[in-house]
């Protein structure tokens, strides 16, 4: 028994097939250049914004894995430079931080950051 394509169908196989072998391709190459390198990570801090309340301030934080490998249980410091006393400090996790990607997060402050402002770093961090 013979079955005879029309031309949809015909167009559709071939289309997936050059879709499958892209991706093969992509993956392929992505594979053979990535590095084993440990993870990089870049705290930034953002522009404090004063809350609806008016009793805390909140700060974005980002944080950016420049790295080959990806980093788990992220800790992440975050404290207030300058001023005459100690300055507040606030501390958070972040779960998964893949790759050559980031994340972002929020923390909130009782004071007002000073005009020397916000200073953020990574404390340590785990390897899958």
């Amino acid at each position: 028994m013979r079955m005879h394509w029309n031309w949809l169908e015909g167009v559709v196989f071939v289309s997936s097939c050059v879709l499958v072998a892209l991706v093969l391709g992509y993956l392929s190459v992505d594979a053979w250049n990535t590095g084993s390198g440990p993870p990089d990570l870049v705290v930034k801090v953002g522009t404090p914004v004063a809350a609806s309340n008016a009793k805390e301030w909140r700060v974005p934080v980002t944080v950016t894995n420049h790295g080959d490998t990806a980093a788990e249980e992220v800790h992440v410091r975050v404290s207030l430079r300058g001023g005459r006393e100690p300055g507040e400090e606030v501390e958070f996790v972040l779960a998964y931080v893949p790759r050559h990607s980031q994340r972002e997060a929020w923390v909130a402050f009782r004071q007002e950051p000073p005009p020397e402002g916000v200073e953020a770093h990574a404390v340590g961090f785990a390897t899958p």
